[in-house]
């Protein structure tokens, strides 16, 4: 049995469905995987923070924070010490890793999900750091740590023999990085292209079939799915960002979203997206990654793609990406639906990934 201590850094709608999962699914996770839990503290820029040793009852959590109101009653003086409401999730992490040292608990694990920050990932990345610094595992949803600072942070956490994973910051629940870690050994990833930000995809293909660019997208930030600053999805940042990480992790690159050449979707007309539709092809905004003169180089743009092409055919919230391998040719990765339960799925896939590591290091 690993019995883990959950800190939620992050407490949006991933966070949250995400806690949901953990719910209905604990005998299951008990029974097939050896896994019990208990949230230990949750830290959100909305509703305060609160850390409770013996474990925060995560139903109330759940109401308190659909209802909009502060967590900070959720918490329970530690040794006579009580963590501020207003504490960051640097102060959550750094107070939870030093109880953690001091009652000689190993399977401490920081939810990091906050918002991105596309200028330098922060304050993600610190979280990150200050977690696997601490001997906590880390498991994010979001794209800032592995588009600025991958190496540096896998270094630290081959170093504290902690896992860093990340499947929920691409592609929803798909396993990109898994499937590349687990099933693809001794191939290189020479690079890749597709279509990697639900929003855009799901606004150009409104638009095939006559709705409006303002429309289309204020029906994704309804349901949650669109960034906090849909500018990011607009423009590009979003899937630049996504273009980064796969960059970094996949083709051992060293870029930042700033370096990949980005064209958003802001530009496309309907009138755009109707012409190229008579003329058999599609607009989709693309993300691509190759090596030009053995220099990895990505770019996001929207561009028009031939009818018979499988990005074509990507219609609302789905996405794919093509990986272009040495010695298996191109290997398509298709999602036909995505959203925040999928996303919130990965979180949960890689807690069960840690829970394998560690029996395995047990044994």
């Amino acid at each position: 049995m690993v019995d883990f201590d959950l800190l939620l850094v992050g407490f949006g709608n991933v966070a949250r469905q995400f806690a949901r999962l953990l719910l209905d699914r604990s005998v299951r996770l008990r029974g097939d995987f050896g896994i019990s839990w208990r949230v230990a503290g949750i830290a959100t820029r909305r509703h305060g923070t609160a850390f409770n040793a013996h474990g925060i009852d995560l139903v109330h959590a759940l109401a308190l924070a659909d209802r909009g109101m502060p967590l900070g009653s959720l918490s329970q003086p530690d040794g006579g010490r009580t963590l501020a409401a207003d504490a960051t999730g640097l102060d959550l992490i750094r107070h939870a890793t030093g109880e953690s040292r001091a009652r000689r608990l190993q399977q401490l694990v920081v939810i990091e999900t906050t918002l991105l920050d596309i200028e330098r990932g922060q304050p993600a990345v610190d979280h990150v750091m200050a977690a696997l610094r601490g001997g906590a595992h880390v498991v994010s949803a979001n794209k800032g740590p592995i588009a600025f600072a991958y190496r540096e942070l896998s270094a630290v956490a081959s170093v504290a023999r902690r896992r860093f994973l990340f499947e929920g910051a691409v592609m929803d629940g798909i396993p990109v990085f898994n499937l590349v870690r687990h099933t693809l050994p001794v191939v290189d990833i020479l690079g890749f292209r597709g279509v990697v930000n639900a929003t855009t995809n799901y606004i150009l293909t409104a638009m095939e079939s006559g709705r409006r660019f303002e429309q289309a997208l204020g029906e994704m930030q309804a349901a949650g799915i669109a960034e906090a600053d849909p500018s990011y999805d607009v423009d590009g940042w979003d899937a630049a960002a996504k273009t980064a990480a796969l960059m970094n992790v996949l083709m051992r690159a060293s870029v930042t979203p700033q370096t990949i050449a980005r064209t958003g979707i802001g530009a496309v007309t309907l009138e755009h997206v109707q012409d190229a539709m008579r003329r058999g092809k599609r607009i989709r905004l693309v993300a691509t990654a190759e090596r030009v003169g053995g220099v990895p180089v990505g770019r996001v743009a929207p561009i028009e793609v031939e009818a018979g092409d499988i990005m074509a055919g990507l219609t609302g919230l789905q996405n794919v990406l093509v990986l272009n391998t040495d010695m298996l040719g191109e290997i398509g990765i298709h999602q036909l639906d995505g959203g925040l339960n999928q996303t919130a799925y990965a979180l949960l896939s890689d807690l069960v990934e840690i829970a394998r590591s560690v029996n395995q290091s047990s044994v």
